[in-house]
């Protein structure tokens, strides 16, 4: 059993609004540690970052704490969960998965009946009935995206070129997934309810990505935010109060859940060791 103390933002009565503390009692072999977008960007062996382009976590200094989060918080949270056998699970993006061997064991062992319920039409590649419409503004998306990030930004460096990082890998075996819909299926099939999440960024993926916390949270999960094993995507002036990263955590605390701390985690996979 992890024992563990969760931290939630009490809402109602709304007069007496604040934070609140309670145990979170979860049978290990029901949880699973689960690092999110963890990427290596301006990392060491990781492309570096490049000014005229704002992917990952954006900014340098950003990026610079990204690293540290990883190497002090989030790594030892997975050496922790691999140490007892807690299941580590790694949700990334598409483009990273793909590369990997374990997703296409995971992609195997979930797709046959994901194809199943498909219909003739659109196995056969007919158009969706969902297909959305033509945009009413004509390519302002796509300036808008470029101006933010850079000019398709996707097919240069770093962005094109991003991995996982040497110091949050997974190790072989480890399941790699990128869609909720498939993260779902190979915990249900493992019997996994209760997700103990860190990583990136705190106010926008880790919040609603596939697999992240909204999604899953919508799916019946029980999810768990590490409070400082994640970071928001800072701005300039933003960074030193962290208003991402608090915002981000905040709207776990309100919305879906608990945040723990990485002291809390460790601790309490050291007593499942003993």
């Amino acid at each position: 059993m992890l024992r563990l103390t969760g931290r939630y933002y009490r809402t109602i009565p709304t007069d007496q609004p604040g934070y609140v503390e309670e145990p979170l009692d979860l049978p290990a072999g029901e949880t699973a540690f689960v690092s999110l977008h963890c990427w290596n960007i301006g990392c060491p062996g990781g492309p570096p970052t490049d000014r005229n382009f704002w992917v990952g976590m954006g900014f340098p200094r950003t990026c610079d704490e990204e690293y540290r989060i990883m190497k002090e918080h989030i790594r030892p949270c997975l050496d922790a969960a691999r140490s007892v056998g807690i299941a580590v699970f790694h949700v990334q993006a598409e483009l990273i998965a793909r590369r990997y061997p374990e997703w296409y064991a995971v992609e195997a062992d979930v797709s046959a009946p994901a194809l199943a319920r498909q219909s003739a039409a659109e196995r056969d590649g007919a158009p969706s009935p969902c297909e959305a419409p033509p945009s009413p503004i004509p390519g302002h998306t796509q300036k808008i995206i470029a101006r933010s990030h850079g000019q398709e930004y996707a097919n240069h460096p770093p962005y094109a070129e991003m991995d996982f990082p040497e110091i949050c890998a997974p190790l072989p075996g480890e399941p790699i997934v990128h869609q909720s819909g498939q993260f779902d299926r190979l915990l249900r099939k493992r019997g996994i309810v209760n997700l103990i999440y860190a990583g990136f960024a705190a106010d926008m993926c880790i919040l609603n990505a596939p697999g992240g916390i909204g999604p899953m949270f919508g799916l019946g999960y029980r999810a768990v935010l590490i409070r400082d094993a994640t970071l928001g995507v800072e701005l300039v002036d933003t960074f030193d109060e962290r208003i991402a990263t608090r915002w981000g955590i905040s709207f776990v605390e309100t919305h879906w859940g608990d945040t723990i701390t990485t002291a809390d985690f460790l601790s309490s996979c050291g007593r499942l060791a003993v």
